[in-house]
């Protein structure tokens, strides 16, 4: 399934952590900070992904109805889902703010508890209810993913520096505590110097 991520600039960490979720579960996420590259045209990009959706993604807020990219966006997938009965406009709402008229009849997933709201929506995307479910189409995205896994006892599993995003750099440290005789370990960037780890 292919989903555009459509939300305002104040909500782009809850943007990013969606688009994660949605890769995650083994679809294709259209977010601009993903695609949309130094050169390239932005209407033009748009127009793209905007043509191809599956699933638009209205991460909708305050924010986003003072929005007037979202707005334009969401007039493009509401024209697409009235011509094409597959296309589907998901809102998932962070606070009070109604949603436009033309979409308020849409159940929309609540994203005041955002765990439990990322949980629903790729359930629905998905087809998987329970969290069983979802975590076995996690499990087989990730054995898709072109990605190398880095396992570190203290640690969560990492793919990429959690700081700058680079791959190669990161390299594993260990020290000892002279006076306790503790031993610490972790990984460090050399590119970014981001460093993590603890005792072991």
């Amino acid at each position: 399934m292919q989903c555009f991520l459509s939300y305002n600039r104040a909500d782009k960490e809850i943007a990013r952590s969606v688009g994660a979720h949605i890769t995650l579960g083994g679809m294709d996420v259209w977010f601009d900070e993903w695609e949309i590259q130094a050169g390239d045209s932005i209407p033009g990009k748009l127009n793209e992904a905007l043509a191809a959706f599956e699933a638009y993604i209205l991460i909708w807020s305050r924010d986003a109805n003072r929005s007037n990219w979202v707005r334009q966006e969401l007039h493009t997938a509401i024209m697409r889902a009235m011509n094409d009965g597959s296309a589907k406009i998901i809102p998932c709402v962070l606070d009070g703010t109604p949603l436009p008229p033309l979409i308020s009849d849409r159940r929309y997933v609540d994203f005041s508890d955002l765990h439990a709201g990322i949980a629903e929506l790729l359930g629905d995307l998905t087809g998987s209810r329970t969290r069983r479910q979802r975590l076995l189409a996690v499990q087989a995205a990730l054995e898709e993913m072109d990605v190398r896994w880095i396992m570190h006892p203290c640690l969560p599993p990492m793919v990429c520096c959690p700081r700058c995003g680079e791959t190669e750099t990161l390299k594993s440290w260990e020290q000892r505590d002279p006076h306790r005789d503790d031993i610490y370990a972790g990984m460090m960037c050399t590119n970014c110097n981001w460093s993590g780890g603890g005792e072991i």
